[in-house]
Formats: structure tokens, C-alpha cells, sequence
């Protein structure tokens, strides 16, 4: 499908055109705190943050979500899923990064059985309507671990601002679909230009790519760096909780008597309970076995398991982190020592 352009005034009729066949979800700022959330009022849309919004992390799987409900009667045990019907949803305002993480998330599902009806269900039901990121927050770095704000993956539609339209490109038949509406027109060779200098721009200002894929294999596992962030790091959990590649869960029963459900809640890595086991072992006692694990399993495992980073640079666990903990900084440190070597090796060779 050709480009199209819809002006910012049609894109309100437009999103309101939708709200029959799909629940929309937009970012909406409330005290101070911008989400995806359900969209009673177009006006309400906040795209003026910079950097990204809130993550798409609860839209997928919610902070608490419910398995299964049971009640016991005599020898009996009567079960009732937790899976309801899924509404399609539209998602307007998603970022580059938070789209493409989505990606790995569905890697990370992908390879466990049996599979996540809840997680799928709600990915199959979903269209992403994404926006250019024009104005990138002092903390992004997508940039530098992959090229998906240039050429941005897990997207059904890109939105990029031009003044007062926005230049539209669907990548599915669903986006396709989408923009057929009559409040699109076909865009212009001037839309298009404009489009690639308003992106080229952005572009510009941002880190470039770098090899972090063959370097985090070669991490030193007792590099000093994971003592000195252990002496800073509070185990607060706002990196992980507000990261859109993790996924980590506990399972918890809510019993009643004979009734009950178990419901899965948000976990991290970084509590000391993570991974504590029944009989009192602690395989990550302190916290610098744990701040290691967060940056190995971002940077080392997820290559090994995934084949990508578990990082797509939105800069959150940077710009959120009460400490000023840098996990740019901490990659460049560990990456000094395996060039190092090699360079050394280089000037001895030469």
C-alpha cells in the first residue's frame, strides 16, 4: 500500500470511527504518569512525552492476571480458565522500541509449553498503530543495539509527524486495512520528503549502532564493575518493572475456604526472594550475583537463547533509576575488557 497522510483534526474522527470494532489504548498522562490506557476521549491522547510512554508490558501481561479460579466440593475439585474472550485492540502511540520489543517477548513465550494462551490471545487480537519518536528523551539509546527506529519491526502502521498531518505507512494487511478509511489520502512526493527529513533528523541526534551482539559473549562474570554496582544498587526493581523486554512472574494462590484462584503477579531478578528455594538455598544470595544477572541476561543469555539483545535502548531503567545507574555505562565498562586483549594481542603481532 502506498503512503498516506491524515491531519491531526481527522485523526480524532478517525480513532473514534474505531472505538466500534476495537478498544482503543493511546498514552494519557494522569498526575504525572503517562500509560497506555483505554481511551474514553481522543482529546486526552498524550504525545508529547519525551521519549517513549509507559511500556506495552501490561497491555500483554498485566501487573495481576488470574489463571484459574477453583472450588473444592468433597473429592472434587471444580476449575474454571482464567482465559476470557479478547477484544480486538487497536494501540496508537506505541514507540519504536517498545514495538520491536515485542519481538523478544514473543521469543521468550514462543519457547515454553505449554504456550501462553493469555499472552498469544492478546498479541493475535492487537494492532499496533506506531509514531515516530521524534523526540527522543537524554536517556535513548535504540540506536545503538538495533535499527528499528529507521526501519521499525512488530508495527502494523508508523505514524510520522509532518506539521500539521501525519504521514502514514502500513506493514500488514491489518494496516493496510486501517488506513483505508476515508480520513487517509494518498500522500504526496512533499509528505514523503518531509517525512525522511523530520526522521533523518531524529536520526542524527541519536548514538550510533554499535557491536554489542559479539562483544557481550565475552563478558568478564567477575568483572569489578558487579561488586561497585551492588554497593549502589537499592533492589528496588524500577528497571526491571519498567522494562519492556522483561517478562518475569511469581504464581500465588488466594485461598477462601473451598474456594481459590492462583494468579501470576510482575517478579524481578533484582528481590532476593527471586530465587530463593524451599529448603533456604539462595543461588544469587547477595546483590551482586543479581545485578550481574539483570545485565548478563539482557546482553549475554538473551544472544545465546534468542538470537538479540534483550535491550532495545528505551532508556527507561536510565532515566528512572533512583541510584543514576547507567546500563550503557556498565556495557562499556565490561566491553573495554574484551577489546583490550585483542588490542594488546594486535600491538604484540604487529
Amino acid at each position: 500500500m502506498e503512503p498516506t497522510t491524515i491531519t491531526k483534526e481527522d485523526l480524532t474522527a478517525w480513532l473514534q470511527s474505531l472505538s466500534g470494532t476495537y478498544e482503543v489504548l493511546a498514552p494519557v498522562t494522569k498526575e504525572g504518569v503517562t500509560k497506555f490506557t483505554a481511551l474514553a476521549d481522543p482529546a486526552s491522547i498524550d504525545l508529547g512525552v519525551q521519549g517513549p510512554a509507559g511500556t506495552l508490558r501490561e497491555c500483554f501481561t498485566p501487573e495481576t492476571e488470574t489463571l484459574f479460579e477453583y472450588k473444592i466440593s468433597g473429592q472434587s475439585v471444580e476449575i474454571e480458565d482464567g482465559l476470557v474472550e479478547q477484544k480486538d485492540r487497536l494501540i496508537f502511540g506505541a514507540r519504536a522500541c517498545d514495538a520491536a520489543a515485542l519481538k523478544y517477548v514473543d521469543a521468550v513465550y514462543s519457547m515454553v509449553q505449554p504456550r501462553d494462551e493469555q499472552y498469544f490471545n492478546r498479541r493475535e487480537h492487537t494492532v499496533i498503530a506506531g509514531v515516530f519518536c521524534g523526540n527522543p528523551a537524554w536517556s535513548c539509546f535504540c540506536t545503538e543495539v538495533n535499527d528499528y527506529l529507521a526501519n521499525p519491526i512488530e508495527m502494523d502502521l508508523l505514524f510520522t509527524d509532518i506539521g500539521d498531518k501525519y504521514y502514514v505507512q502500513a506493514f500488514t494487511p491489518k494496516g493496510e486495512e486501517i488506513a483505508g478509511a476515508s480520513q487517509f489520502q494518498s500522500a504526496t512526493a512533499d509528505d514523503t520528503q518531509a517525512a525522511e527529513a523530520a526522521r533523518q533528523k531524529t536520526l542524527d541526534s541519536m548514538p550510533k549502532r554499535a557491536d554489542h551482539e559479539e562483544a557481550c559473549l565475552k563478558f568478564d562474570w567477575d568483572h569489578p564493575i558487579f561488586k561497585q554496582l551492588s554497593q549502589k544498587c537499592l533492589g528496588c526493581g524500577i528497571c526491571a518493572f519498567n522494562c519492556p523486554t522483561c517478562h518475569c512472574f511469581d504464581i500465588q494462590e488466594c485461598a477462601k475456604g473451598t474456594c481459590g484462584s492462583r494468579f501470576r503477579c510482575w517478579d524481578t531478578c533484582q528481590f532476593e526472594k527471586f530465587t530463593l528455594m524451599g529448603h533456604g538455598h539462595n543461588p544469587r544470595p547477595s546483590r551482586q550475583e543479581r545485578t550481574r544477572q539483570r545485565v548478563f541476561h539482557k546482553f549475554n543469555y538473551s544472544i545465546e537463547r534468542y538470537g538479540m539483545l534483550g535491550c532495545v535502548g528505551c532508556g527507561r531503567c536510565i532515566s528512572m533509576c533512583p541510584v543514576n545507574i547507567d546500563i550503557k555505562q556498565v556495557v562499556g565498562e565490561l566491553e573495554k575488557t574484551v577489546a583490550e586483549p585483542e588490542e594488546v594481542a594486535a600491538v604484540v603481532t604487529g
